[in-house]
């Protein structure tokens, strides 16, 4: 259903979203165009509020009940002095309580059932947040749902495939009918299997290109749009878009990868534009070298000491440090973090290119090191 604000309380004239003659108050001293639900018919009500949530420029307020100006400057984000640091002693408090940060939250992860995805998965369950299993391989999202149920966390498998539409919109109807709602997600799934056939741009197969932008990009904007409603309807909500270094550097390969996770991090920050007075936050993580089982299994020990050159920290990393950044990137502690890309590489994108031939400086490196000499030669 459409709701359009009378043309003369809203600049923006038909952007907007169902006319109810009467509803809409005077526009305010602040540009903002009231409506108070009290005065809507019940059956109107849940698209009142998505029409505010929905407006391209915030013009629209929804109040409980004909209050007056008292209520009125309640709906005024800025807080006193004394509310704020009741807040702030609210927030401390709560961030000190991890294992029950996501206490009442449902989550959604794609790629759920190894790697990275298992371990964020791992996590919100950890934190009290009730977690859908999303993988296109369903005996892995069963086997971490198990997981999640013996350290008496809740969790439900669901076998699918992100590129499917279809499939996405039953795994966030699923997600609603069994769980109550969705308030964070994780867009993990990543067309992994791809990587091998990924080259450089004259030797690129394009259905390869195709298939990476289907379940890399496309996959992840369908879950954001199955996923964004939802948590308005919940009064907002987190999501984590799993991107690369791969997308803020070029390479000498993986071209359809890298360009596909490069988009996601434009589409990360359009969202969490889009759709932050909605109190949706939305963000990137950019891994580095992390050791899943999938890359352990694909890179022998030579190609892991090369890689690990070119990082500042000496190990590789872990699948349980991506983890660690996405929970608080999804909690109350990043309450004030949006639209950011945030690495998390060891180092290994801080430094000056030269850094693992001894940087720009003879004394970078310690005499006699041949670390660089034995990768070179691998």
């Amino acid at each position: 259903m459409r709701v359009v604000v009378d043309q003369d309380l809203c600049g923006t004239t038909g952007q907007c979203v169902l006319t109810l003659p009467g509803a809409f108050r005077r526009r305010e001293p602040d540009g903002v165009a009231e409506v108070c639900v009290a005065t809507v018919p019940q059956a109107l009500h849940a698209a009142v509020r998505l029409a505010a949530n929905q407006c391209p420029v915030a013009a629209i307020r929804v109040i409980e009940s004909d209050a007056g100006h008292d209520e009125r400057a309640s709906a005024d984000p800025a807080p006193s002095p004394a509310q704020a640091e009741r807040h702030a002693a609210k927030d401390q408090c709560n961030s000190g309580d991890t294992m029950a940060r996501f206490e009442g939250k449902v989550a959604v992860v794609t790629g759920a059932g190894a790697g990275i995805g298992k371990a964020c998965a791992l996590a919100i369950a950890r934190g009290g947040g009730r977690v859908v299993v999303a993988d296109i391989d369903g005996s892995a999202a069963i086997a971490c749902t198990a997981q999640i149920a013996a350290e008496a966390g809740h969790a439900l498998p669901i076998a699918m495939d992100i590129a499917d539409e279809q499939a996405v919109a039953a795994l966030f109807e699923t997600a609603e009918r069994h769980f109550g709602g969705v308030d964070l997600l994780v867009n993990n799934a990543s067309a992994m299997h791809l990587t091998p056939r990924d080259c450089a741009i004259l030797d690129l197969d394009l259905a390869v290109w195709d298939q990476t932008m289907a379940t890399n990009l496309r996959g992840t904007l369908l879950c954001c749009r199955q996923a964004i409603p939802r948590m308005i309807d919940r009064g907002g909500g987190a999501i984590v878009n799993m991107s690369s270094c791969q997308g803020l550097s070029g390479d000498t390969a993986q071209t359809s990868y890298g360009a596909s996770k490069a988009a996601m991090n434009m589409l990360s920050a359009s969202l969490a534009t889009q759709y932050g007075h909605a109190q949706i936050r939305c963000n990137a993580v950019a891994p580095g070298l992390i050791m899943t089982e999938r890359l352990l299994a694909k890179l022998d020990e030579c190609m892991q000491r090369h890689l690990r050159r070119h990082q500042l920290l000496q190990r590789v990393g872990r699948p349980e440090d991506v983890a660690a950044l996405v929970a608080f990137l999804l909690s109350a502690d990043a309450a004030f973090i949006t639209g950011q890309v945030v690495c998390i590489d060891g180092g290994m994108l801080a430094h000056v290119p030269t850094y693992a031939d001894g940087g720009n400086s003879c004394a970078a490196r310690p005499a006699g090191d041949t670390e660089s000499a034995t990768a070179a030669r691998c």
